[in-house]
Order: C-alpha cells, then structure tokens, then sequence
C-alpha cells in the first residue's frame, strides 16, 4: 500500500513538473513570437491575432532603424539648422553641422527623446576643447549596440572645414591641393592638419597604428581623407609585407581583399594613393587589376609618381575613373633634404604653377619642418591668388 502511495505521489509530481515547464515554454513562445511580431517579422500565431505592424523596409535590411531615420530627419529638417549629412561605408548616417550652444542643448534634447522612444540608445561619444571652438560627438545605436547614426556639432568659431564650405568668390588664378602621406604612425596628424586652417588632403597608411582612430578624428574635423596603399618598390633593398602590399603581378583577389579591408581602416575615404609602388605602378597588367578593383569600389585614383615610368595616370584616364597626379614632392627625401627652406620654396614654386596652369598637386609628409613651411606660405599663396583645395577638386577623367 506504502509503495502505491509513493508511486502516485512520484506521479503526481512529475506532471506537475510537466505543467509548470509547459507553462514556462508557451510564456517564452509568446513572448518572443510578440518581440518578433513589434519589430515587424512575420509569426506563428500573432500575426493572426494583433494588427499587422507596417514598418518601411529599404534595402539596408533594418526597418526599425530605417523608419526612426525618416523620422530623423523630419526633426533635423524643423529645426531649421543647416546640415551636411553622408553614409560611410559601414551604412552610418553621419550629420555634421555648426551652432550656438543654445542650438545644441535644444536639437539635443529633442533627438534624444525620439531615440528613446524608439527604443534606441542616445550615448554622448566625445567632447573636444580646441581653442575657440568645442566639438560634440553624438550616437545613436540599435538593437545591434553598433552606432547607425553619428552627430558632430561644433559651436563656437567656425571649424576650416565650415569656413571652406562658405560659398565664396571663384579662385581666378588656380587651385592647389597638397596631399600629406603617411598619416596614421601617431596620434598626432590629425590635428596638426587641421589646424593648419586650410583644405587639406590627408593619406592615411592601412595597418599603421592609428590609421582608423586618425581616420575617425579628421572626419571630425571635416578634413579629406584618403587610403595611402602600399605597392611595390623599384628598390631590392626595401623588404615588404606581400600581405600587406600590392605587388607586381599580384591577383585581383589579392588586391580586392587589400583595397577592401584598407576601407574597414579608412572608412570615410573617396580615394587612393600609392605609397612606394614604382615598380607596380610602373606594370600594365598590375595597374590594370588595381583600377578594376578601385572602379568596383567607386574609389579615384592619384598617382603619386613615384616612377618616371608610371603608367597610372594615364590608365586611369583611360578607364574612366577619375584621377590626378602628382606635380611635386615638398621635400627631397631621397637625398635627406627635409628642411623648412626646401619644403617652403617648393611651396612656392607650386602655388606658381597652379596660378599658371590654373591647378597644380603637392604631396608632402607630416614633419614638422613641412607643417612649419605650409603654414608660414599660406599668406604669400593666397596673394597670388591661388586658392587651396583638397585633391578631389582636381579630378580629371
């Protein structure tokens, strides 16, 4: 009789045990099936049960982010402040604009609101005190906790690169862009770009140390980026990384996947230059691989002429992507000549071929010496007349 009892207690517990875990198992199906059934995906049982949630799809593939972007940019549109807005290559929408602190503090708080309602996080990334200026970073992110939205607001003086978006008078007398190579050594180069004032190309190297936090920084400062792709040297003594260089005869997998993974690095860049490269810039079948890749990834093209013999430019042209070559360099590295005199006559002596030619291209490095030079010839460069400009002004196709 003792063993009946115990065996239907034993019973009795087990399907109570069942209940209880079937209970927990539809609580958990309902739940997900109703998170699944907001976010606009289709369900089992609730999308026959709860209005249908129409929600905008784009071909980004996240209708809740999509749909909080249309809402976006209704606010930014009624708060009658003038912003530039692109998407990098991540799919992030960055809007950048200048206003008084008041501004801020108001279209601060508003798009704060509407991503929480959203369900989105509203995270203050950055705040920078450069002189008379101050720079707010702000995101907003997702369900992923990856940034879809990023928000640079400077207040105080005008940034240069505001400055220079100011419509002005046309240049009547040229054009001068100057590219500065190798960025992305230090945490330094940024900075010291833009605080030389003026529109300016930086080069950044993939791989180097800082090349994605520089990246990230000249993009808030509103300056020119570009990827300074490493490619094989004439010189049998310089020793390379096959992986990280394009060599000459290199497959266009190969250069594909370096070119793509350099824009991971570089996100915010239009363009390339060649870092070294004089013999793969100098090998038709190799060029005609990299500028099939760069057409594939809307990227231009500046050959930096490292080669009397290149034959870049000319492909380029050829091809149809735009393109632009180098006119000098600012300093005689080859022979260790990097002094502030040599860097600033040929400053000189380039701003007087673009205001005959109407354009003419620089590309320098960022010692201090260059830095001293182009700084100190901005004034005697603009009295001739001569207007700078990022590279991407020069464009010729």
């Amino acid at each position: 009789m003792v063993r009946r009892r115990a065996k239907s207690r034993n019973s009795g517990n087990f399907v109570a045990y069942l209940l209880v875990f079937a209970v927990l198992a539809l609580v958990i199906v309902l739940l997900l099936e109703y998170m699944d059934h907001r976010n606009g995906r289709p369900t089992f049982l609730l999308s026959h049960i709860l209005p249908k949630k129409e929600l905008k799809q784009t071909p980004a593939g996240h209708p809740q982010v999509e749909s909080f972007h249309d809402k976006l940019i209704s606010a930014m549109d009624a708060s009658g402040i003038s912003y530039n807005l692109v998407r990098d290559s991540r799919k992030r929408y960055h809007f950048k604009f200048h206003a008084n602190n008041t501004q801020r503090k108001t279209l601060v708080e508003s798009l704060k609101k509407l991503a929480t309602s959203q369900g989105l996080k509203w995270k203050t990334e950055e705040i920078q005190h450069l002189g008379e200026e101050q720079l707010y970073l702000y995101s907003i992110s997702g369900q992923e906790k990856s940034a879809t939205h990023l928000f640079l607001i400077t207040i105080g003086k005008a940034s240069p690169a505001a400055r220079a978006a100011t419509p002005t008078a046309p240049a009547s007398r040229g054009r001068l862009a100057i590219i500065i190579d190798d960025i992305g050594y230090n945490e330094r180069g940024a900075l010291t770009l833009k605080n030389l004032g003026i529109p300016i190309t930086a080069a950044i190297i993939p791989n180097s140390t800082y090349a994605y936090d520089e990246a990230r920084q000249l993009h808030m400062y509103g300056i020119e980026q570009i990827i300074h792709l490493p490619m094989q040297s004439q010189n049998p003594n310089l020793q390379v990384d096959p992986v990280h260089f394009v060599m000459k005869g290199a497959d266009t997998n190969h250069i594909r996947s370096l070119i793509q993974r350099a824009k991971t690095q570089v996100p915010y860049a239009k363009g390339v230059n060649n870092h070294m490269g004089s013999l793969a810039t100098c090998d038709r079948e190799t060029m005609q691989r990299v500028l099939k890749v760069l057409k594939e990834e809307d990227l231009f093209f500046v050959d930096s002429r490292t080669s009397a013999d290149t034959i870049a430019y000319r492909m380029a042209r050829s091809l149809d992507i735009p393109t632009a070559q180098r006119d000098t360099f600012l300093e005689d590295i080859n022979n260790g000549n990097i002094t502030y005199q040599f860097t600033r006559n040929q400053i000189l002596k380039v701003a007087k071929m673009a205001r005959k030619r109407g354009h003419a291209l620089a590309i320098g490095h960022p010692y201090p010496t260059t830095m001293k030079a182009i700084r100190d010839t901005i004034p005697a460069v603009r009295a001739m007349g001569v207007q700078f400009v990022p590279v991407s002004r020069l464009l010729e196709k």
